[in-house]
This record gives C-alpha cells, structure tokens and sequence, in this order.
C-alpha cells in the first residue's frame, strides 16, 4: 500500500538543518550501511537519517532508495524525491538519475520532462553510465530536449566506453543518420568528455 505523500519531510528537513544538529555524519553513514546489510532496516533508515541532516548526501541518496523501493517503510514518492533532490544538488550521480526518473514518471513530483533531461544531464556528467546511456536517448527521441543526433552519439559513445552493453548497438543505429562531419565531431565531443573525466578523477582521488 502507498502512503499518501508527505511534505512533512522537506518541513522537518529545514527545521533540523536551521537547529544546527550535530551528529558524527560518517559514522552514522557507516552504521547505517551495516544495519541495511543485515536486513535491519529500522535501525539503517535512522542511521542514515542523521547523517543525511549533517548534509551527506550518500546517506540522503540511500533514504531516497528506502522510501522509494518501500524498503522497511511505505512507499512514500514524496519522500523519495525530497532525499533524492537534497544528494542530488549536490552532485550524487546516481540521486541525479533517480530524481531524474521520479521526474519522467511523475512520481512525488509533477511529470516533468524537460526538468528530468537536465538531471540525467547531470548524472552524465557526474560519471553514471545508466544516466549516460538514457541522456543519449532522450536526445535521440528529443524527450524533454531538442533532438541532437552528434550528442546522442556522443552521450552513448562514452556510456559504451564505460561499459554499458547496450549503448555501441544504439549508437551503431544512428550512423546511416548521420553524416562523416557529424560522426567526427560527436567522437571529438566524446574524447574530449572523456579525457575531462579522468583527469578530474586524478585530482580528486587521495
């Protein structure tokens, strides 16, 4: 059964994070992956409740999963797209997509699609090859944004390059479509995309 979808969570989201509550946000994460683990859901959703207050978005992201896969809970969709939106402004690729999808479904949040383009957009960006793959067909369908055949090319190029088995067999469809500028310059966009990825996952890695 669905619960009926509450703003009390956005509500109790801004009450908690204007009382400045402090809580060890990494420990809590990491309690919370434990209790998940071994099917404790009650104690893993409070858990990732407190670190998601500090602002984590790794626990923000898994309370999305929780309310939407009723995981321990009701379903709740509001509930989901509340964590989801908080991780995914801040660049959590997979909280993007999945804000993403809630978006295109119109599940906790008016159907958008222009709004769900931009945040597969951005989970793209972000490195989520699913994210990846989906961007490149929505440019191919113009879901939610103009048709671009060099961008689709270029969006299922890296997903194929990043292991999705089923981006190379989409992007292969495109070519009688497209023309041997295109094709270079949809490459050129990918290589580029690419050697941008790598070199920030350099930088940022310890």
């Amino acid at each position: 059964m669905l619960s009926r979808p509450g703003p009390w969570i956005g509500l109790l989201v801004s009450v908690m994070l204007c009382a400045g509550i402090i809580a060890p946000a990494n420990a809590d994460l990491e309690a919370g992956l434990r209790a998940y683990n071994r099917s404790d859901f009650v104690r893993a959703r409070s858990e990732f409740f407190q670190s998601a207050m500090q602002g984590q978005a790794e626990a923000q992201f898994y309370l999305g999963e929780i309310y939407e896969g009723g995981v321990g809970v009701a379903i709740d969709y509001a509930g989901a797209f509340t964590w989801y939106r908080l991780a995914a402004q801040q660049g959590h690729a997979l909280a993007q997509r999945r804000l993403a999808s809630l978006y295109s479904r119109g599940l906790g949040a008016e159907k958008d699609e222009t709004k769900a383009f931009e945040w597969y957009l951005n989970g793209a960006g972000n490195g989520d090859v699913l994210a990846q793959m989906e961007t490149g067909r929505r440019y191919i369908r113009g879901q939610g944004t103009p048709k671009n055949v060099v961008e689709a090319y270029k969006w299922l190029t890296i997903a194929a390059s990043y292991g999705d088995p089923d981006a190379r067999t989409e992007r292969d469809r495109l070519l009688d479509g497209l023309s041997e500028e295109e094709k270079q310059r949809a490459q050129s966009l990918a290589s580029d995309w690419e050697q941008r990825w790598e070199s920030r996952n350099k930088t940022e890695s310890p």
